[in-house]
């Protein structure tokens, strides 16, 4: 560890390009990964706080591969008090992955974020941590092409100690916190714009665990960063504490992690749609530019720190049951007062049944044909402000 006497790990991951092997994406990954080193190598680390950085690097990627190494190694020689940036080295497995679905791009792409792969990697890249010397881990993660500004382990280290403090967090045990404020850049051709936000949504490099006492777990393995939700709703609250883990969402603090958005990337370009609160837009000439933004110069909301879990979005499940079809929603956890919703019975385009308007998040609709999905229009304040579909039963 950098810091002997730290008591507080910050243990980040992130993966090269995982299993890509397209020489020209790799090169306009590599340009970007330069950035996100540079952007992991100047972290203001406080007091009594280490971080460690470890890259997973794939042996299949050549010179690319080489590069990567020698970036890191100059990003370390730079790096301020606390900073420990490693390369750890994997192969992929002979097989493949054949297990999961190569019609996802985030699989195919991606696979070692998903388990069993994520724990493995873990266990082989972290055997020397002493826990025995910590009070508190934190285990986050970053994409190959996003970038932190100078004070997000800063953030992550005093949100986690004020989720601690309080009243509204009363999980005891391992947490999962994401941080809804985030600035968004848009790299084009006149420079980046960085919209800061805050969304409905937490993204990797945002969303992290704290564990308390580490030295007390059997094992660190189970709680990969790549396994918190994005969605911050009850429903992902409920299924993560019957793992033992406390979820909460945070917000009012100056956003320093930054979701680039590159162009032509694997995935959608813009979070117009996820936007709670717009809280500010900077302009600046080009991408190295970012990591030279203070506080100052980002905007944020000038509110206390809020814990809490949000509302989230409409979603429907329908499954047969002999000639009825039972209709479970979410509407029950994200209704407001105004809140009313219904349900159509649709075989294609045909309106085959109808349930009116009402507060009931659960239904059946009874002799309904094959080959139907149930729609749901949620309705507030006299205004349908979501439509969502089920499968087909």
């Amino acid at each position: 560890m950098t810091t002997e006497d730290a008591r507080t790990l910050v243990l980040l991951e992130t993966i090269f390009c995982d299993y890509e092997s397209d020489p020209e994406i790799l090169g306009n990954y590599f340009s970007r990964f330069e950035l996100t080193v540079a952007s992991l190598a100047r972290q203001e680390v406080p007091e009594g706080v280490a971080f460690r950085a470890t890259i997973y690097l794939s042996t299949d990627k050549g010179e690319w591969g080489d590069r990567v190494r020698e970036v890191v190694s100059a990003a370390q020689e730079s790096a301020g008090r606390g900073v420990e940036l490693r390369i750890h080295d994997y192969t992929h497995p002979a097989i493949g992955y054949p297990e999961g679905d190569p019609t996802r791009v985030d699989w195919a792409k991606n696979p070692s974020k998903h388990s069993p792969y994520r724990e493995q990697l873990f266990e082989a890249a972290h055997g020397d941590v002493d826990r025995s010397t910590l009070d508190r881990l934190i285990r986050v993660t970053v994409d190959d092409d996003d970038l932190w500004l100078p004070w997000h382990v800063k953030n992550l280290v005093e949100v986690a100690a004020r989720a601690r403090a309080d009243e509204r967090v009363t999980w005891e045990g391992v947490l999962a916190i994401g941080l809804l404020d985030v600035n968004v850049g848009y790299a084009g051709d006149e420079g980046v714009t960085l919209d800061s936000v805050a969304l409905e949504r937490t993204l990797t490099g945002d969303k992290y665990y704290v564990i308390d006492q580490p030295a007390q777990l059997e094992t660190l393995w189970p709680y990969s960063p790549w396994s918190i939700p994005e969605v911050m709703d009850k429903n992902q609250k409920r299924r993560l504490e019957q793992r033992g883990i406390g979820l909460y969402a945070a917000r009012n603090y100056v956003p320093s992690f930054v979701y680039m958005r590159w162009g032509q990337n694997l995935s959608i370009q813009r979070k117009d749609g996820l936007i709670i609160t717009t809280l500010g837009r900077t302009q600046v000439t080009a991408p190295a530019d970012i990591l030279d933004l203070t506080p100052e110069q980002v905007p944020h909301r000038e509110a206390p720190l809020w814990f809490g879990i949000l509302r989230g979005r409409l979603s429907i499940d329908a499954r047969r049951n002999g000639t009825s079809v039972d209709v479970f929603t979410s509407f029950d956890d994200i209704a407001m007062p105004s809140s009313e919703i219904c349900y159509y019975l649709m075989r294609g385009s045909e309106k085959v049944g109808t349930i009116s308007y009402s507060r009931k998040g659960r239904v059946v609709f009874r002799n309904a044909p094959p080959g139907v999905k149930v729609r749901g229009y949620h309705k507030r304040d006299g205004k349908v402000v979501e439509r969502i579909d089920s499968r087909l039963v």
